[in-house]
């Protein structure tokens, strides 16, 4: 039984992705980055970044979901297998993984590659920090190579590859996770690795700590139980489903609002946000939460098209702000998806 609407909700995500990355061609959103702590200037970019209007273009935060999203896509099979008594074929699940991941990152790597040489990126500092030091000029042989095999934690020349290291590792210690997952399960506490997940970023201030594997723990942890579950999506949606998704979808943003800027503030706002992207997934799924959009065509189409956006749109934005520098980079909020999405057929 495929979960169709977390397809939905991982084609929104990249949707975010996608509108995080355009608005930070804007110089002053580019200085705020992924992760709070720097307060824009002007009154509309505050509010942009201090409010829950921060979810429109929460980049970082919906790489959260993707991963949570991961984990249960990795593990569902494995635990419907297991339920109905069948072995899951690990060693046809090595080279499927690797086709997954490696092929279309080498493909996008050689798209930015080929958007560069098209496109020499600038050092000229009106374009702004994103635009500048993030995408720097050079093309070492050395680092290519690390990056067409997904070895650089960070430093790619499209940067969402970074996402693809994460899940690389994540997919390599799969087994180990699920049977981890599948004892707990065994033992009853399936809350445990949940809670430990949820501390990680309490005690060391990142949900990125660990290669992110704490994230993509808890998908794993609702991945094992759902696949045991004859009937994991009901038949309608719960009435207050829906709410509670909005809730979840306002705490994501946490760490934006003002008056969050300490570090223990910080610590506790990371743990909310992964705790209230856990949930919207939980939410979707148990409860049928946002099923009308989620399950809708064109969102089921963004779903289908979501890998594909991920990979291809960042190159496409900075070569767009480079051609268009003369123009406010407002405009790339129009002109991104445009450009990006016939190129998701490639």
């Amino acid at each position: 039984m495929r979960l169709i609407e977390l397809d939905g909700l991982r084609g929104l995500a990249a949707v975010v992705v996608l509108i995080h990355h355009a608005l930070e061609t804007v110089p002053a959103l580019a200085e705020v980055g992924a992760r709070p702590g720097t307060v824009p200037t002007g009154t509309f970019n505050r509010i942009l970044t201090q409010s829950p209007l921060h979810l429109l273009w929460a980049g970082h935060e919906a790489v959260l979901i993707f991963f949570v999203l991961s984990g249960v896509a990795l593990t569902y099979p494995v635990a419907r297998r297991h339920a109905q008594g069948r072995r899951f074929d690990w060693v046809d699940y090595a080279p499927r993984r690797f086709v997954r991941l490696w092929l279309p990152a080498a493909a996008s790597t050689t798209f930015a590659v080929i958007a560069m040489l098209l496109v020499p990126r600038s050092k000229d500092p009106a374009l702004g920090h994103w635009m500048t030091v993030t995408h720097p000029r050079g093309l070492g042989a050395r680092q290519m190579l690390m990056e067409y095999l997904l070895i650089p934690k960070h430093a790619y020349r499209n940067t969402v590859l970074w996402s693809l290291h994460a899940e690389a590792i994540f997919s390599f210690v799969l087994p180990l996770m699920i049977l981890g997952v599948a004892l707990c399960a065994r033992w009853r506490v399936s809350w445990l690795p949940v809670a430990a997940a949820l501390a990680v970023p309490v005690i060391t201030a990142s949900p990125g700590s660990g290669s992110y594997l704490p994230v993509f723990t808890v998908g794993a942890v609702m991945g094992w139980a759902w696949g045991h579950n004859p009937a994991p999506v009901p038949e309608r949606p719960r009435p207050w489903a829906t709410a509670q998704a909005l809730v979840c979808l306002l705490l994501i943003t946490l760490a934006w609002w003002p008056g969050m800027e300490s570090h223990t503030a910080q610590r506790l706002a990371n743990a909310v946000t992964l705790a209230a992207a856990a949930y919207l997934v939980h939410l979707v799924v148990r409860a049928g939460a946002l099923r009308g959009l989620l399950r809708s065509r064109t969102v089921q189409y963004l779903g289908l098209m979501s890998f594909s956006l991920y990979l291809v749109h960042e190159p496409v934005v900075v070569s767009l702000r480079l051609l268009t520098h003369s123009i406010s980079p407002w405009w790339l909020l129009i002109l991104a998806p445009l450009v990006s999405a016939p190129l998701t057929w490639l």
